[in-house]
């Protein structure tokens, strides 16, 4: 059977090693052997279990940690995978550079396709290691290629873009599931409605703050509106405290991190995403795989995934100067025509089963794989 290695050295879980694990179901499924190269204790480890996805232990100490480098030659002998793929960044330089000392040496002919998956670039990128040490990188959105290729001596062919497959089917079965029965209530309360539902980690480019002014805006033409910010993280207490400071605690929820978030995202009269900074985001693509109408800003990958005026509604972004009344015109045009923004919403759950759907993601990345076999490793 044909192996394909997947590396991934975080210890964490979510929506990258989640998508790396999608990969290896769906390519188990067309024959293929994937096996997990993983650091002992991960989260990703035990789920990986959870589907039958062989798993490797691997230390990925750093990117030249000796006791992994030669764990990782030893599996490379052993099972000669025609592809490695790598998410994050010690596994990444590790296994790409063991792979190329053992095919420099002659033990590991023919060499197989390394490639990388960059999800998020917060610094300026080194030439070396994409024109060097991988084949392909590829990034979830045209944004993020735009970035990288802004470090001076990139190379673009050496860049591409690998739209993240979702299993719209399981995101509509887990739809179904029970809330926590007091949010259910809220929502179960049409004295609460219309309701705004924001899923994001509390961190700064995610926008909450930005939301609770237009929140507060829209409160005079929505006297029951409801903002419900699902998630966690190390500002959801600045967050609560600002809302108070505004006035608008009573039109403020935050349930925690919900698992999954179908349930609420498919009770909401919008989904919005105010960012500041984001590679693609997926809240608004899983919204509208419901048929959910969003609002996002005009930002990174997220135009990429929402048509302005066709599949919804693109907004500045919170640090532009004319966002916040953008937002609030943006809103008020959602939730005082909802047969219209419902309109929106049908013609984006379309376009996103046609550009996310699992089937696409799988046979991209195997496209990848049959070129470099047929070409030769670049």
């Amino acid at each position: 059977m044909t192996s394909i290695f997947f590396a991934e050295s975080s210890k964490n879980i979510g929506g990258q090693e989640l998508q790396l694990l999608q990969q290896a179901v769906g390519l188990k499924g067309k024959g293929y052997e994937p096996r997990i190269l993983c650091r002992p204790g991960s989260r990703i480890a035990e789920e990986a279990r959870k589907l039958g996805l062989p798993v490797e232990h691997i230390g990925f100490r750093n990117a030249l940690h000796p006791p992994s480098v030669v764990q990782v030659a030893r599996l490379l002998r052993q099972y000669r995978p025609v592809a490695v793929v790598c998410h994050s960044g010690h596994d990444s330089n590790l296994c790409a550079i063991t792979v190329h000392a053992l095919a420099k040496v002659g033990l590991l002919n023919p060499r197989p396709s390394l490639i990388r998956m960059r999800t998020y670039q917060p610094r300026p990128a080194k030439a070396f290691t994409y024109n060097q040490l991988f084949d392909q990188t590829f990034t979830p959105s045209q944004a993020l290629k735009d970035q990288l290729l802004q470090s001076s001596g990139v190379l673009p062919h050496k860049i591409g873009v690998l739209y993240p497959g979702v299993d719209f089917e399981a995101i509509r079965a887990a739809a179904d599931a029970d809330l926590p029965p007091a949010l259910t209530a809220i929502l179960n309360d049409l004295n609460r409605r219309p309701v705004i539902v924001h899923a994001a980690m509390f961190r700064l480019e995610k926008g909450h703050s930005f939301m609770l002014r237009v929140v507060k805006a829209l409160l005079p033409q929505f006297p029951t509106l409801t903002y419900i910010a699902a998630g966690e993280g190390e500002l959801k207490d600045a967050i609560a405290t600002e809302a108070q400071r505004l006035g608008i605690a009573g039109h403020v929820v935050f349930p925690g991190m919900l698992n999954p978030v179908a349930p609420l995202i498919q009770r909401a009269d919008v989904l919005v995403m105010p960012s500041s900074y984001e590679p693609l985001g997926m809240s608004q693509i899983e919204a509208l795989g419901l048929g959910v109408p969003v609002v996002v800003s005009r930002v990174g990958g997220l135009p990429e995934t929402v048509r302005d005026g066709i599949t919804g509604h693109v907004c500045p972004p919170p640090h532009d100067k004319d966002a916040e009344s953008a937002w609030v015109a943006a809103l008020t045009k959602v939730l005082a025509d909802p047969t219209a923004a419902q309109k929106l919403a049908t013609e984006g759950q379309r376009a996103v089963q046609a550009q996310f759907g699992r089937n696409t993601n799988i046979e991209s990345l195997l496209g990848q794989f049959t070129h470099d076999r047929l070409e030769g490793p670049r």
